[in-house]
């Protein structure tokens, strides 16, 4: 043996490092940019639907941290949302108060009805002409649903299959620009044609004037059907007297903006 090898068998050996039988768990990454704003999106429909159902008040508070709460998110996409819905007139800063979901003075609201009027006049027209078999049946059904509602009383069914039945109409039309336009205006006169269902009587001659809509619809009549449609909005903004004094004594006296 050499005093070379000699010297090297003489070395002490590095130990080999151990493998990490047990490495950190790895955290989930953040949300990207593009995450935050698909979450933004969604939490923004949701919101909207929440507002057109009834399910959030004209001048409800919308809080931050509530609301990632209640749809399990950070309050990125929330704050996101909300900053959407301030921008669509949704929801309005009412100082110390915060973010408020958007109330209407009663002229606003009446000059809001009377333009959703003649835009779902237009829808029922183009529909007349436009309606396929597949959304006969839907507009059928939420007739239906209506009917059943009406004769148990049960206004909030009522509302919700309302809603479907006028939605369905807009979706016959066939008309994206109308659909954007209309849906943008219900969200803002929702809560208020929501109120008004529940004024006695109001669901049975609801009813009775969607059935001469579907028909005419049903049978392509498309003058009938925009009349019709018409004159159905028009009792809302008609009966406006009986309305307000509905509203002021009863639990939705909240609803309106008295100083706008």
């Amino acid at each position: 043996m050499t005093a070379r090898t000699t010297a090297q068998s003489s070395r002490p050996r590095r130990a080999r490092p151990v493998a990490d039988t047990n490495p950190p768990a790895k955290q989930s990454p953040k949300p990207s940019r593009g995450e935050d704003s698909s979450l933004a999106s969604d939490i923004a429909e949701r919101m909207e639907e929440e507002i057109l159902r009834g399910r959030v008040r004209p001048g409800s508070r919308l809080d931050e941290r509530e609301l990632s709460d209640r749809y399990q998110v950070s309050r990125t996409p929330v704050r996101e949302a909300l900053q959407r819905l301030s921008a669509s007139g949704l929801a309005v800063a009412r100082g110390r108060q915060g973010l408020q979901v958007a109330q209407m003075s009663v002229a606003d609201l009446l000059d809001a009805l009377s333009v959703v009027a003649e835009l779902e006049a237009l829808a029922c027209v183009q529909a007349a002409r436009r309606i396929t078999h597949e959304q006969r049946d839907v507009l059928r059904k939420a007739h239906e649903a209506c009917g059943k509602a009406a004769i148990s009383g049960d206004a909030d069914a009522f509302y919700d299959a309302n809603i479907d039945f006028h939605n369905a109409i807009a979706e016959a039309c066939h008309n994206r620009v109308l659909q954007d336009e209309l849906r943008r205006l219900s969200l803002k006169t929702a809560p208020y044609r929501r109120t008004i269902t529940f004024q006695p009587g109001r669901m049975i001659s609801s009813q009775l004037e969607h059935e001469q809509v579907l028909r005419a619809i049903i049978d392509n009549d498309a003058a009938t059907a925009g009349t019709l449609m018409r004159n159905h909005l028009a009792m809302l903004s008609d009966g406006i007297a009986d309305f307000l004094h509905f509203v002021r004594r009863s639990e939705h006296s909240g609803l309106f903006l008295e100083n706008p």
